[in-house]
């Protein structure tokens, strides 16, 4: 595979313009040459964009709850219709998921959901990047053993195992000291919530005297480093282990912003050495998988707290769609375009009424794209997307059998 006459992001947060070479799953050389003006009509290559912390089966759920506030949204809306779902409806909904998020150019995923096998399966089946785990909950019988099994297994595909506890408050002591303990084995990364709404974070105080990463930490849970979804009520002292333990924070604006959580203090977080990736959370709270959208909306929440238009740069946001997604996931073989990387893209139609002209690519990544602009994606070398096609997905079969699980909920 060939990609020619092509605009490219480069890992050393410049712009080049020339051909990129893939041999098998890798890229094996790129070509710079002078680039055209700003008024050239062309493609742009993007590193395949890293969804750091999703419920993608929730395709089945977009949109329910609307307007209720975090607990009454799980409570009365999401609980009761997941309480219905069958593997097959998991499948069907993480094939869904997983196209529109090849679609808008995401690679990688990772997906935290019920039925785990079987979505997981389906995950794989798309030929997507994904890091999934079983949900870590103490009030579940077996789920402990079940936890850990799942992270001792390979579950096929472009697929990596990791080991996950829903919360500080779907899960106990004995549970996290138990996974941390034979984590010292797996040595997987944790996926977990963190601080989503203030009533969390404050009644985890309540509770063990310490905020939820606090008491993570004094599990050994961390030992291992991970990446925490939401964070939007950590403290400096949370930021500060966190960049010492190697956790990530994954910053969900909009899901943050449609339950009324609040805002992430992602500057602050940074500032105080922790890596910083992007995820979209599920569609029942975004809604949709949009990366581009978050992206967008990272870079303004900040500015317009800060009053600062200098805060958080657009090369600071697509690293964190990009290079720090991957490192918070542990996959040091994505994340930028540079020989000897897995070769992982997502291509951009430049030639489009809201992309003319290209003055200021990275500007334009973050301000003017949207998933919808993205006409081809790669993993691996492999052509997953292209131009409204799936080469790997029978698209007629997947929407026939997601609409005949949505009928069943």
């Amino acid at each position: 595979m060939k990609l020619e006459n092509v605009f490219m992001l480069l890992p050393n947060r410049t712009v080049g313009f020339g051909s990129i070479e893939v041999e098998g799953d890798t890229i094996a050389k790129i070509d710079l040459r002078t680039a055209p003006d700003a008024t050239h009509q062309s493609r742009l290559v993007l590193p395949g964009l890293v969804n750091c912390h999703c419920h993608a089966p929730m395709t089945l759920l977009r949109g329910v709850g609307g307007g209720l506030p975090l607990q009454r949204w799980l409570e009365e809306a999401i609980f009761p219709i997941e309480a219905k779902m069958t593997d097959a409806d998991v499948a069907a909904g993480m094939t869904w998921g997983a196209m529109e998020m090849l679609a808008g150019g995401t690679t990688c995923v990772a997906d935290m959901y019920e039925h785990t096998r079987a979505g997981a399966d389906a995950l794989a089946a798309t030929g997507m990047r994904g890091n999934v785990c079983r949900v870590g909950l103490s009030f579940v019988p077996g789920r402990l053993d079940e936890c850990i099994d799942f992270a001792k297994t390979s579950p096929g595909g472009r697929l990596a195992a990791d080991i996950c506890v829903h919360s500080e408050y779907l899960t106990d002591e004995k549970f996290c000291r138990s996974l941390a303990e034979a984590n010292k084995e797996l040595k997987r990364p944790l996926h977990v919530h963190v601080s989503e709404t203030k009533k969390e974070h404050e009644e985890c105080i309540s509770r063990h005297g310490k905020t939820p990463i606090a008491y993570l930490a004094d599990t050994g849970i961390l030992d291992c480093g991970g990446y925490a979804a939401h964070c939007v009520w950590c403290t400096d002292d949370d930021f500060r282990i966190m960049a010492e333990k190697g956790v990530s924070l994954i910053h969900n604006p909009t899901s943050n912003m449609k339950l009324g959580s609040g805002f992430a203090h992602v500057p602050r977080a940074m500032e105080l050495g922790v890596n910083v990736a992007l995820g979209t959370d599920g569609t029942a709270s975004n809604d949709n998988l949009d990366m581009f959208e978050e992206m967008h909306l990272a870079s303004l929440i900040h500015k317009g707290l800060a009053n600062d238009p200098t805060v958080l740069s657009p090369w600071d946001i697509i690293e964190m769609a990009t290079k720090n997604g991957a490192k918070a996931l542990g996959r040091g073989d994505i994340g930028e375009i540079a020989v000897g990387k897995k070769a992982d893209f997502c291509v951009v139609d430049l030639n489009r009424i809201h992309l003319t002209p290209c003055f200021d690519i990275p500007n334009l990544v973050v301000h003017s794209m949207h998933a919808s602009d993205v006409v081809e994606t790669i993993v691996g070398g492999e052509v997953l997307y292209d131009n409204g096609a799936f080469p790997r997905i029978d698209a007629a079969a997947a929407k026939e059998t997601f609409l005949a699980s949505l009928r069943n909920l």
